[in-house]
């Protein structure tokens, strides 16, 4: 019995070290643990990146922000009236205001900035804006986009496939003509109080305001921004510290273009050839596309290209499409197409006439952007060029307020009704209660049913 007793004891006592020894040991060798957390970890790594990866791009990022810039651009080239003026307005709303692209003071700079060159304005600001986007890519897309819908109508007015006749057309432009109105008296409110908030900066825009409503010179503005600059420099603050663009590798391009125009415009002088005439009308031109007519006429209609009459029925034609209108070039190119006296090789195809005829006109504007573009990026930040700028951009108030006061006292208004539709479409943009585009559109077919 005592014997069975101490079996019992012996074998409890070998069970309980048994199991401490059991417990005192891994389950697994640690080597082998560590080998099957670790792919454990690579699996989770390849699951995530899998849920994670994104399929590639179609084109290169730059190529898809070229391809942004030219939708936006050619719904604004669809949608534009109005002018050069007008055309600014619609650009501040959709960049600035719309999708951010730019802030106001960037805005209103490269603005200050199309206003020193010759050439078409509003042009060269959607295209410097496509550059601030997605660089060279984007500034092309940017123009072509602008410019792409009024070359087209003007090129089928001049084969004769389209025309502007009829009450209910003359009513669609005067509708056209009051919701640019609207347009121009909302940006320049918007731009009244982020460029010129302080007395100083509201001095300076009054002043540019007063000049340019006495004096009507086309130079003229291009002097008054330039002292709105000079005074900014000497009464303003610099405000915040902006950073030098680096522009190593790409400053070299901006003194090629401007090279470039300058060698173009000494062989187009005292060339009897349409295109070089072409090319000096837009080399010279400041103070909006109005005032390329003139020199357009001399180098056509003087030179015998086409008949005076075929010459202002195009340009009548110019005022009831949107975009620049320096795609008035596109009408003459076709009209040339049809002269004894032009260059066959060129202007032998009317849509290669018409091409040719827009690139020249352009093309001297848009070299001018860039080379000027490529210097300014190395001195926006120094100091006295921030203060240049601010006093330039309050500058900028100051014109498009002129710009504004003459659209009002022109032929716009007709009667209380015309000056009544105004504010109605003033209060709309002011609200945002439809996009710009539409009542453009609206205003359009109002005009025409109101006719």
């Amino acid at each position: 019995m005592g014997l069975s007793h101490e079996k019992t004891r012996h074998r409890v006592r070998s069970t309980t070290y048994a199991k401490q020894i059991q417990k005192s040991r891994p389950e697994k060798p640690l080597y082998e643990k560590n080998i099957h957390e670790l792919a454990d970890l690579r699996e989770l790594k390849v699951t995530k990146t899998r849920l994670t990866e994104r399929p590639p791009l179609l084109f290169s990022s730059q190529m898809n922000g070229a391809m942004e810039c030219f939708w936006v651009a050619l719904r604004l080239g669809l949608t534009s009236f109005g002018g050069p003026v007008a055309h600014v307005s619609y650009f501040r709303e959709e960049y600035v205001a719309r999708r951010g692209w730019i802030n106001e003071s960037r805005f209103g700079e490269l603005m200050s900035l199309t206003q020193f060159i010759p050439g078409p304005g509003s042009s060269q600001l959607g295209a410097a804006i496509g550059y601030e986007r997605a660089g060279l890519l984007g500034g092309l897309a940017a123009w072509i986009g602008f410019t792409l819908p009024s070359a087209l109508v003007l090129v089928l007015v001049a084969l004769g496939m389209g025309d502007l006749p009829g009450d209910h057309a003359s009513g669609a432009v005067r509708g056209l003509k009051l919701v640019a109105l609207a347009v121009v008296a909302g940006a320049w409110l918007g731009m009244r109080s982020s460029l010129a908030p302080d007395l100083r900066r509201l001095a300076i825009a009054v002043i540019v305001f007063a000049m340019l409503w006495i004096f009507t010179a086309p130079w003229i503005t291009v002097v008054m921004i330039t002292l709105a600059g000079l005074a900014g420099v000497f009464t303003l603050s610099a405000g915040e510290k902006i950073e030098k663009e680096k522009t190593s590798g790409r400053g070299m391009l901006g003194w090629l273009a401007m090279i470039a125009f300058f060698v173009i415009l000494f062989f187009s002088i005292g060339s009897s050839d349409p295109l070089a005439g072409i090319y000096r009308a837009g080399s010279l031109v400041f103070g909006g596309g109005h005032v390329v007519l003139p020199l357009l006429q001399e180098s056509m209609v003087d030179g015998g290209y086409m008949e005076k009459e075929i010459f202002l029925g195009g340009y009548g034609a110019t005022q009831g499409v949107p975009g620049p209108v320096f795609t008035f070039a596109a009408f003459l190119g076709v009209k040339v197409a049809a002269s004894p006296d032009a260059n066959s090789l060129i202007f032998g195809n009317p849509w290669l006439g018409a091409g040719a005829a827009l690139i020249a006109v352009f093309l001297p504007g848009m070299l001018l952007l860039g080379g000027t573009m490529k210097i300014w990026g190395g001195l926006r930040g120094k100091r006295w060029a921030q203060r240049a700028v601010k006093g330039a951009n309050a500058g900028v108030v100051g014109v498009l307020g002129v710009a504004l006061l003459h659209m009002a006292t022109d032929d716009t208004l007709n009667g209380w009704t015309d000056a009544l539709g105004v504010a109605i479409l003033f209060l709309i943009l002011r609200k945002k209660l439809i996009p710009v585009w539409a009542l453009v559109l609206i205003a359009a077919g109002g005009g025409a049913l109101l006719a």
